[in-house]
């Protein structure tokens, strides 16, 4: 069959009217997965992005609560080594009185060889006398020295006692110190090896973090410049968030008042007395009978009623326990205050590195004992002990030159960081492996709710 020209115009006027319709139809349709895919993909790039901050910020503090140990574990050396040292000079000291004693027994011993003052040679003394007053003179003599030999052998036995005593301690402190050295070995093992965690655990989550802002971007449409402004952002708000609360915690521990002390429980009513009994009739005397009429018997005389009970005692009000005085806090040394700020202000930008305390590079404690040793102040070694070389204060309180504190457990026990309070809510501080000495704002999550004033 033939198709005329004008069909086949309107056949095909038509099918573009039909597949114009299908397009224009179709296309939202079509659409909206793509929509809900990237937005999924989106929401799950951005958590993924916080779970990799996170993450950092555990390893991170892994890192410093090793680094800790570590620096704990050659205190205990240090200490093991001078009770050790001081245990072998005791030892040695008593091995030369026992040497003395030894020497002191052996003339006795010789002395009373010569004169025979063993077996028969006991009565040489009065068989080979010339007159009586010779042989008593020789006799008290042999005593004497008898006495003697005795309070020598005393003596050396008690002071070989005694250089067998130290001896041993000397030994012991010696296993001691073996066991701190294997110690410090071990966590230095483990903190170099939190370290190395650090590092690569950062150096991954940034990759990682970098790849999932490429990845925002092209989802969002934007440049990678713009996404990581705004994930920069995200990660400072959500900081600023737990540091908040963290910040309200803290200050709410400092706060916290001492339970009262409970009311005392209320004494017991006394029982109320018994009744006293009705006396008992008294046996009739055995009369005769009178002739005439009996006297009238008397009526019973009624028990007394019993005397009320006492009213209870009524229980005492408990009396509030009187709120503590305020704790005396010691004003700041200003000079050297700023002086240690000043001094740890001049590291700012050197490496931060496992036990070190300066020149070229520092641990958080090792930053912080050489700021006050410059400023003229003492600390110890590690961020546990300088936790209680100076008076502790309330957080609320804290001052420029003030030391801060972070801990895993929020107590003394788990501290694992310090810091310096610099004023203006600002802090020097060696943070990490991962990051050089700095001076940034305070961050309060796992903060100490005291601070140490020096």
């Amino acid at each position: 069959m033939t198709v005329s020209p004008r069909r086949a115009r309107r056949v095909a006027a038509s099918v573009a009217a039909l597949t114009l319709c299908g397009t224009l139809f179709a296309g939202p349709s079509a659409a909206a997965p793509g929509d809900r895919t990237t937005g999924a993909s989106i929401a799950t790039l951005e958590i993924e992005l916080a779970r990799v901050a996170a993450q950092a910020e555990v390893v991170t503090r892994q890192a410093s609560v090793a680094n800790e140990e570590y620096l704990r574990s050659e205190e205990q050396l240090a200490a093991a080594e001078a009770a050790a040292q001081e245990a072998r000079d005791r030892a040695a000291a008593a091995a030369r009185e026992l040497e003395a004693a030894r020497s002191a027994l052996g003339q006795v011993a010789l002395a009373y060889y010569r004169d025979g003052s063993t077996g028969l040679a006991q009565i040489s003394p009065y068989v080979s006398a010339r007159s009586f007053d010779e042989a008593m003179t020789r006799s008290t003599t042999l005593n004497r020295l008898g006495a003697r030999a005795d309070t020598e052998v005393q003596s050396f036995k008690a002071v070989e006692q005694v250089a067998a005593t130290l001896q041993r301690r000397a030994d012991q402190a010696v296993e001691v110190r073996e066991q701190a050295t294997a110690a410090v070995a071990q966590a230095r093992d483990e903190a170099e090896a939190s370290v190395s965690v650090v590092q690569t655990e950062v150096s991954l989550a940034t990759e990682r973090r970098d790849q999932l802002i490429t990845e925002l971007a092209a989802q969002r449409d934007t440049t990678v410049e713009e996404e990581r402004a705004r994930q920069d952002r995200l990660d400072a708000e959500r900081r600023n968030r737990e540091d908040t609360v963290a910040r309200a915690a803290a200050f709410r521990a400092e706060a916290a008042p001492t339970p009262a002390s409970p009311a005392p429980a209320p004494a017991p009513a006394p029982a109320p007395a018994p009744a006293p009994a009705a006396p008992a009739p008294s046996r009739a005397e055995t009369t005769p009978a009178a002739p005439t009429s009996s006297a009238p018997t008397p009526a019973p005389v009624p028990a007394p009623a019993p005397a009320p009970a006492p009213a209870p005692t009524p229980a005492p009000k408990p009396v509030p326990a009187p709120a503590p005085a305020p704790a005396h806090v010691p004003p700041v040394k200003t000079g050297a205050a700023q002086a240690a700020i000043a001094w740890a202000r001049d590291q700012i930008g050197k490496p931060y590195a496992l036990g070190a305390t300066g020149p070229d590079a520092f641990d958080c404690s090792g930053l912080t004992m050489r700021a006050f040793q410059h400023a003229g102040i003492s600390l110890s070694r590690t961020s546990r002990s300088q936790y209680t070389n100076g008076t502790q204060i309330p957080l609320s309180q804290v001052q420029a030159g003030d030391l801060v504190f972070w801990s895993s457990n929020g107590t003394a026990s788990g501290i694992y960081h310090v810091a310096i309070y610099s004023g203006g809510g600002m802090r020097v501080h060696a943070p990490n492996p991962s990051a050089p000495v700095q001076e940034v704002p305070m961050y309060y999550a796992n903060i100490m709710p005291s601070a140490v004033r020096l």
